[in-house]
């Protein structure tokens, strides 16, 4: 099967979920976002939209198959539903079994670009699909070998998923320690005072309790609101993708530009080392980094800066107060919503912190790099343990549906 997408700028080609009479319309991102089994759909079209285009509506089982931007991408139709045309329906004859095939379409994912064609974005076609040649064995054999796949994948996938799970648990865990270290301090016996601030609660009587406009060197500024010319081998231009743990990742970068470019950009803001970006619109808004080398770069305007007065504040302390779960509840409950969260720079200077003397700041500092890096390396195996996990899946599967691996006569474990 092959789709299509009905003119999206007329509205009678398009139905709302509660409409009965509506038809669900699968694009790629639905189908990356499957686990396995399409059950819903973002969109979805009118029957007039589905005859205007002359759609299939393709039947519960039907296996999908991305040929546009990412290639390869399989998933199960749960449901019934159409297709846009950046996606394949593969219903197979009676040689083929409908699991073997799938395993087929997961080993071919790593290989299958090498058919495409390339313009803005790789793209296959349903002739380069239908003349791909794969080594058949009888349906017993296939059905056997999907049967050996399903016990082994799902050995592996519960794995990753108890991995993912733990990773989580470690993030929430680091939080914690980090939440605790700069709202309440090291010492548990510490006199405590009502500090006023339904986030913070009680912290400890001679920490003092601000707002974060007041221990800043600068206001808070942000990135220009203008939209460079993207160059190769520029100057790296930073935006929200590239703010996740803490850190900067310069490999996320939203691209490079130009000498000019950057002059342009400086006149309103230059980083400095020590210098914290927070995301203040956006999916991940609240995210924060710090500037840790003198690395040349400029960043864009989904995120503000905050530089802290160290005649006040390490900016080490601030860094970690601003990942901190009482942040994360004032920047919650203060964020708005347009077509997307965000939250303003003039919120951001009045929202509250509290900070001990400096002395105290750099034992809560020294303290917490003990503890996230003790954190960060076992996150840091943990990844690399999944990434291992999923490349023996990938293994499995490839020697299993090529025959490199006899499992006639395997049977799955009583246990």
């Amino acid at each position: 099967y092959t789709g299509g997408t009905p003119n999206t700028s007329t509205a009678e080609f398009w139905a709302e979920d509660e409409d009965k009479c509506s038809i669900p319309w699968v694009a790629i991102s639905d189908i990356t976002k499957s686990d396995k089994i399409l059950e819903s759909t973002s969109k979805k079209i009118s029957i007039v939209g589905r005859e205007d285009k002359g759609l299939d509506i393709l039947p519960k089982g039907t296996l999908l198959m991305s040929i546009f931007a990412s290639l390869g991408k399989t998933t199960r139709l749960g449901i019934e539903a159409t297709i846009n045309q950046a996606i394949l329906g593969l219903v197979p004859n009676e040689k083929l079994s409908l699991d073997f095939l799938e395993y087929l379409l997961v080993d071919a994912e790593k290989y299958v670009s090498y058919y495409s064609s390339v313009s803005t974005q790789e793209n296959l076609n349903l002739s380069k699909i239908k003349n791909l040649q794969f080594p058949l064995p009888t349906f017993q054999e296939q059905t056997q070998i999907a049967h050996y796949l399903d016990y082994q994948t799902n050995i592996i996938d519960q794995l990753i998923s108890k991995k993912q799970k733990l990773i989580e648990l470690l993030k929430e865990k680091r939080q914690a320690i980090i939440n605790e270290a700069v709202t309440k301090g090291l010492n548990p016996n510490a006199k405590m005072k009502d500090s006023g601030i339904e986030w913070l609660g009680e912290v400890p009587e001679e920490w003092a309790v601000t707002s974060i406009k007041n221990i800043l060197s600068i206001p808070i500024t942000d990135g220009p609101h203008t939209t460079p010319t993207l160059i190769d081998n520029g100057i790296p231009f930073i935006s929200a993708e590239s703010i996740k743990n803490g850190k900067i990742d310069f490999n996320k970068k939203r691209g490079d530009i130009s000498e000019v470019d950057y002059e342009i950009f400086s006149k309103k803001y230059v980083p400095q080392v020590e210098d914290i970006f927070m995301v203040k619109s956006g999916a991940t808004t609240g995210n924060v980094a710090m500037v840790e080398s003198e690395i040349k770069f400029t960043i864009w305007s989904p995120l503000a800066v905050f530089r802290a007065n160290k005649k006040k504040v390490l900016a080490q302390y601030l860094h970690y107060y601003l990942q901190s779960g009482s942040m994360k509840s004032a920047v919650e409950i203060n964020w708005s919503y347009g077509t997307q969260q965000n939250i303003g720079m003039g919120v951001l200077s009045n929202i509250a912190i509290t900070y001990p003397s400096l002395i105290e700041q750099k034992e809560i500092v020294l303290y917490l790099n003990r503890q996230v890096a003790g954190f960060e390396k076992l996150l840091e195996k943990t990844l690399v343990c999944i990434e291992k996990l999923k490349e023996y899946r990938q293994s499995i599967i490839s020697e299993a549906v090529t025959g490199k691996i006899d499992v006639r006569d395997w049977q799955a474990p009583n246990n």
